[in-house]
Parts: structure tokens; C-alpha cells; sequence
């Protein structure tokens, strides 16, 4: 088997020496796995993640406050799902270019009209748990599954499809946001910051320096998530290997 150097092989989840990232970036090797299992990982996935997404929309609170731990665990065990559908999908091919207008819809469709909403007709405070919901349940994750299905259609590797959304999460979870709130809008530095993502790790409100403290703290987070090896790691889970066994 030769491999061009500088050119990575893609991961491929098919068995009997089927290309499974449609057309292959680069010629030479073709990765399939034996494990009958792995092709279907990906639907699997969607479809976990699609009804765990539908429980949190009609059976849990819309609202800012984090009410039970069960409750922030459901949600991102959804979220993770759909993640797992978008990095182990079969094929990468600029042919499928097509699928990404289908987060366009969804935006342009329903959430940033329902977000405008809030705005324009001044409902935000009569509604803001729903502005909320809208805004970080529904707009930002859905921008952190378009990116990563974007570099999955365009032949990236599913450890790196991973990595993106994963760290999509920690950095809105880390505090940034919170902190740039403060300093972008026209308003006086508060002496504690209330932010459910953050109080159900420290107890309670912390000032602000001890919020920045808290994001500068998940910059390691990132970079090790950056770092780790997954694209290994999954290829020894799936029993990825070249067509035709090794060589």
C-alpha cells in the first residue's frame, strides 16, 4: 500500500474495499472496516440524536435556568448524537455540496425569524426564557453542526469533525461569552456574574474576575481536545483498515 506523502488517508466505514467518502480526495488507499456494525453508525446516531433533540424541545423546560442536571445531560447527550452522525456520515464529496443548504433553511426558516421576532416586536422581556431557547439551544448549536458538517463534506476526517463541535461547546460553556457581554454593550461591569452554565460548577454567582479566571481556565481544555489523537483512536474502535487487509 502506498500512501503520498502529506496526504492523509480518510476514514471509511464500508466493508469489501468500497470507497465510502464518495469521491476520494486522494488516490491510493481506500479504507473500508469488517465490523458490520460500523456502516450503520452514523444513521444510528442521526436518529438517537434527532429523538433525544425532540424529548428536550417538547419535554423539557424552555428556560435560562439549568432546573436539574439530568436535564443539561439529556441535552447534550443530543447534541453529542448528532455530532456522531455528522463525523462518522460515509461519504465526503463536493458533490454533496447540496446538503448544507439544508441548515440555511432551518435558519432562515424558523429560528432567525423567531429570534427577530423577540426583538421586533419587543417580546423579549414578556418571553425571555423562549428568546433564550432560541438563541443558545437552537441558533448557536446549529451553527457549530453546520461548520462541522461542512468540513465533513468537504473530506475532513470524522476525529476532526469531533474536535470542532466539541470545542464549539467548552467555548460557549467557558465563560467567553459571558465576559464579552459585559464588554461589548454600552453597560457597567456588574460585581458578580449569574450564569447557570457556570453557577452549577461553582455553587453560585462569581465576580468578574473570577469569571475570566473561570474562561482562561478552559483555554488548556481546547487545546488538549486540539490535540488528541481521535482520528486514531476511532480508526482501532471501528477496525478501519485497508481494502483488502493489511499490508
Amino acid at each position: 500500500m502506498t500512501v503520498e506523502r502529506g496526504n492523509p488517508p480518510s476514514l471509511g466505514l464500508l466493508r469489501g474495499g468500497a470507497p465510502v467518502t464518495g469521491r476520494p480526495r486522494h488516490s491510493g488507499v481506500v479504507l473500508s472496516s469488517e465490523r458490520a456494525w460500523a456502516p450503520h453508525l452514523w444513521w444510528i446516531a442521526l436518529v438517537a440524536g434527532g429523538a433525544g433533540a425532540a424529548f428536550v424541545w417538547l419535554a423539557t423546560p424552555h428556560g435560562r435556568e439549568i432546573e436539574a442536571v439530568w436535564e443539561l445531560g439529556v441535552k447534550l447527550a443530543a447534541f453529542a448524537c448528532l455530532c456522531a452522525a455528522i463525523a462518522f456520515f460515509p461519504w465526503s464529496s463536493p458533490r454533496l455540496h447540496w446538503l448544507m443548504y439544508v441548515p440555511f433553511v432551518f435558519f432562515t426558516g424558523y429560528v432567525i425569524p423567531r429570534i427577530s421576532y423577540f426583538y421586533y416586536m419587543d417580546a423579549a422581556r414578556a418571553q425571555g426564557d423562549s428568546f433564550y431557547t432560541h438563541l443558545y439551544l437552537l441558533l448557536y448549536p446549529g451553527i457549530v453542526l453546520t461548520v462541522a458538517a461542512a468540513h465533513r463534506l468537504g473530506g475532513g476526517t470524522p476525529g476532526n469533525c469531533l474536535k470542532i463541535a466539541v470545542n464549539g461547546v467548552v467555548i460557549v460553556f467557558s465563560g467567553f461569552l459571558d465576559v464579552m457581554w459585559q464588554l461589548v454593550n454600552p453597560i457597567d461591569i456588574p460585581e458578580t456574574i449569574d450564569a447557570p452554565h457556570i453557577t452549577v460548577f461553582t455553587g453560585g454567582p462569581i465576580s468578574f474576575g473570577a469569571t475570566i479566571l473561570f474562561t482562561l481556565a478552559h483555554l488548556p481544555v481546547v487545546i488538549g481536545i486540539g490535540l488528541l489523537p481521535l482520528d486514531r483512536w476511532i480508526g482501532r474502535l471501528l477496525g478501519v483498515a485497508p481494502a483488502g487487509g493489511q499490508k
